[in-house]
């Protein structure tokens, strides 16, 4: 199994918080004893007004952000069951129109198989979407829009299809798209600077228990990591361990093979017999019996 560095992984994110942590009790400790639990005192009334200040408009900040994060994250979980549930709708939808119907469901298990096997590691690691699955939807579009619908029942079930084929496109933009791939890189700069600020007013202040003022800069400190490795992995839905996983396109291959299933269960009846449709037909079938005159035994004398 390869190992992966990045930060949106549990095993390294939750150690890199816990190292971040230390080093921030090491600059409380440094500075401490640079300048001196006097000089430090003097700042308490000031720093008090700065830290409230800041502190308070970094908290509004990081509260909103965290939840879009988390709000983008359920919008991308949606956006995937939308996408499958309109496969499945064209997929079942393809029955109906025997000249397209291969073609039309081999689209759509190709798409599935580019998505699954392709796409979805590709948005992973490189934060990217795959034209050629993009190409596999145009190219879906393009077989239903060849159909020419004939019968009555195919004439109902056309539009419905060209919705579905719509929905489809629709959803794989929703999925797609760049929000979806990671925050903007100027939101992170704004919220690291934040974060380092308010951390930062937090040294002017000292108590003479040294160990349970490391403690509560400690608190301080894991709230704001936190809350930031909580946006870093709800603001990446397809990558990291926390993730939209792409087991419902699976669904689509499940509903196939049971279509394929059902079409060779079904086996064509027999079709009933003719009746008769005049009466001399009726006549002719009745079984004939042969009736002997009286008194006659057998053949005469020649």
């Amino acid at each position: 199994m390869p190992v992966n560095f990045y930060l949106d992984y549990y095993l390294v994110g939750v150690p890199a918080i816990f190292v971040a942590i230390i080093g921030i009790l090491y600059v409380q400790v440094a500075l401490r004893k640079h300048f001196g639990a006097e000089i430090i005192e003097k700042c308490h009334e000031v720093g008090s007004y700065y830290l409230s200040m800041v502190g308070t408009f970094y908290a509004v900040l990081l509260g909103l952000v965290v939840v879009d994060a988390m709000t983008k994250f359920k919008e991308a979980q949606v956006a995937v069951d939308r996408e499958v549930a309109s496969l499945v709708r064209i997929y079942s939808s393809a029955e109906r129109f025997p000249e397209r119907r291969y073609r039309l469901e081999n689209d759509v298990r190709n798409y599935v198989d580019e998505v699954v096997n392709v796409e979805f590691p590709m948005m992973e690691s490189q934060g990217l979407p795959d034209n050629k699955a993009r190409d596999l939807a145009l190219k879906i579009m393009q077989t239903v829009k060849s159909i020419e619908p004939v019968t009555e029942n195919q004439k109902a079930v056309f539009p419905i299809l060209l919705t579905e084929v719509t929905d489809l496109l629709t959803t794989r933009w929703e999925r797609t798209r760049g929000p979806n791939l990671g925050e903007p890189l100027v939101e992170w700069v704004i919220l690291i600077v934040g974060g380092i600020l308010t951390i930062v007013l937090t040294f002017f202040f000292t108590i003479e228990s040294q160990g349970i003022h490391m403690f509560m800069r400690a608190a301080v400190a894991l709230t704001i990591l936190m809350s930031l490795y909580l946006t870093f992995l709800f603001g990446s839905p397809f990558s990291g361990d926390l993730k939209v996983s792409s087991d419902p396109f699976r669904i689509v291959y499940d509903f196939a093979d049971w279509s394929t299933r059902q079409g060779s269960l079904e086996k064509p009846e027999r079709p009933a017999e003719k009746p008769p449709s005049n009466l001399i037909e009726r006549e002719n079938l009745k079984p004939r019996v042969i009736k002997k005159r009286p008194g006659a035994s057998g053949p005469g004398p020649g």
